[in-house]
């Protein structure tokens, strides 16, 4: 009964990635009372979830006789995917894409009690309730219209992974220039102080003085063109991952989200 084969399990994945995307963004659509298109991908799937569903699926189907048994195998499973897969990102992206710190019982901000306890109880679900209509729909399926289906559904998931990897690289180094523009700033200012402050320079007629206030205007040129015209790829990134802090650039970070806030304020005024 649960030995499925590989195209049914790869239908099982994209299943409830829609799923966990349905979720994820009814959830953070509400809290914001906005309409967000919730996670990494542009596309209407969250992997985590369909990950996360076929290791709950793999060790809860065996013991499903068992609830107490389901419920913490399905917990232990995904939380421990749920803690390396954060792990994997911020390694490459320098980002943290949720972050739990703020609860209590949390490991690096990964995971934490209050959602362990969560992937227990949709594990239940899961076992029970969810994945009984979705495994008669799979297995119904004629295998040719099914791989016919799951060849169409992964083009179009590899393609959109592909540009949110390169989307999400993009942002980092646009987090980085700023970074990088705001820290050159800070020390100009230092010195424009410096020479304002000493007694013998002509503030008038210094070219030093004038050389430090045309490269602080160029640099403020440079950060304001960054933050404005950043694109709109970008800015619906960020602002599908509205709890993301930056390990490297929160700073810059947060500058972005605040940017993209006024943004659409002032669009909406006009």
């Amino acid at each position: 009964m649960y030995s499925y084969t590989l195209l049914q399990w790869i239908s099982f994945f994209y299943i409830y990635c829609f799923i966990g995307w349905v979720i994820e963004s009814t959830i953070v659509s509400i809290d914001e009372k906005k309409l967000v298109n919730r996670g990494f991908l542009r596309g209407p799937y969250l992997p985590l979830y369909g990950f996360g569903a076929i290791v709950i699926l793999l060790t809860t189907l065996p013991v499903r006789e068992n609830a107490f048994l389901v419920y913490v195998c399905g917990m232990v499973g995904a939380s421990v995917l749920e803690y390396f897969t954060g792990w994997l990102m911020e390694a490459l992206f320098k980002m943290k894409y949720w972050d739990y710190s703020q609860y209590r019982y949390n490991i690096k901000g990964r995971v934490c009690l209050m959602a362990s306890l969560f992937w227990g109880f949709l594990s239940l679900l899961l076992t029970y309730v969810l994945h009984k209509p979705f495994e008669k729909f799979v297995l119904m399926l004629d295998s040719t219209l099914d791989m016919i289906l799951v060849i169409i559904v992964t083009a179009i998931f590899l393609a959109d992974l592909v540009y949110a990897f390169r989307t999400a690289l993009d942002v980092n180094k646009l987090l980085s220039k700023l970074t990088d523009i705001k820290a050159e700033l800070e020390q100009l200012y230092v010195q424009l102080n410096e020479k304002i402050g000493d007694k013998l320079e002509s503030i008038e007629n210094s070219e030093g003085v004038s050389a430090l206030k045309a490269r602080i205007a160029e640099l403020k040129t440079e950060h304001s063109g960054l933050t404005d015209r950043m694109g709109f790829m970008r800015r619906d990134f960020i602002r599908a991952h509205p709890s993301a802090v930056s390990r490297n650039f929160n700073e810059a970070l947060e500058e972005l989200k605040k940017a993209i806030a006024e943004r659409k304020s002032k669009d909406k005024k006009n």
